[in-house]
């Protein structure tokens, strides 16, 4: 069976209260949720408006205050590129384990600390086209940008583009299958974590940053354009987890 790897298929926010997230998710992009049986009890999932699940809600390990967004790349064998991941320097948090007759997965950290699942589904996926509410791109702001996109070339099959971005450096696109999947970038602000931060689809920037601030979010980069693919803005929620909002 071949999967099509180098995709990211799934993101799971991580944190301490997940009633207080899913209330706060659910009223600024209409997620709604859905619970779902597992071996180790249920799970809920995050669907999107149009019903198609996208994600899920998970526990923070026990001291680990900040929420993050942990996002699932789709991997031929969890297995092997757990020990990759080892091998190159990186963290295995949680080895290889099964998921129901669903998927085989791990949970992992690249070698500066940014987590990531593995998953391995038990028959090929295609995560579906972005529409509003939907992910529709991942980014890493590292430490060592040129460490992390060779980490993830090696674990993800990626291919790289460079574009300049003037003064703040240069923009690397993951590729794979003819797509730019994911982005690793150079950290633009102090103390800034060294987390992958996924953006949701949304049809105005503006009013989505301005409601994610009535919620109770601080606005980390206001609306902002970006020639030739859209309005972003990215905000950090009550629990501290940041995501990015995309108006293409």
């Amino acid at each position: 069976m071949s999967i099509p790897t180098g995709r990211f298929v799934w993101f799971e926010y991580v944190s301490r209260d997940a009633k207080k997230a899913q209330g706060f998710f659910g009223e600024l992009f209409g997620w709604s949720t859905k619970s779902v049986p597992m071996p180790d009890g249920n799970y809920t999932m995050i669907a999107a408006p149009d019903g198609t699940t996208i994600g899920g809600y998970g526990a923070s390990p026990e001291g680990d205050k900040q929420a993050i967004w942990l996002p699932y790349l789709l991997v031929q064998n969890a297995a092997d590129i757990t020990e990759k991941v080892k091998k190159l320097g990186g963290s295995v948090f949680k080895p290889p384990f099964k998921v129901g007759d669903i998927a085989t997965m791990s949970v992992v950290s690249d070698p500066l600390g940014a987590g990531i699942a593995l998953w391995q589904p038990s028959k090929p996926e295609e995560p579906p086209k972005p529409t509003a509410g939907h992910f529709c791109w991942n980014e890493l702001a590292s430490k060592d940008p040129a460490a992390s996109v060779k980490f993830y070339t090696q674990i993800g099959g990626f291919t790289t583009k460079g574009m300049d971005m003037g003064g703040a450096g240069t923009y690397h696109l993951l590729e794979s299958g003819g797509q730019s999947r994911a982005g690793i970038m150079a950290q633009q602000m102090p103390n800034q974590a060294h987390t992958w931060l996924p953006y949701v689809q949304v049809a105005s920037a503006d009013q989505t940053a301005d409601k994610a601030k009535r919620l109770g979010a601080t606005v980390v980069v206001p609306p902002t354009d970006i020639p030739s693919v859209g309005r972003f803005a990215i905000f950090a929620d009550a629990q501290g987890g940041a995501t990015g909002i995309l108006q293409p």
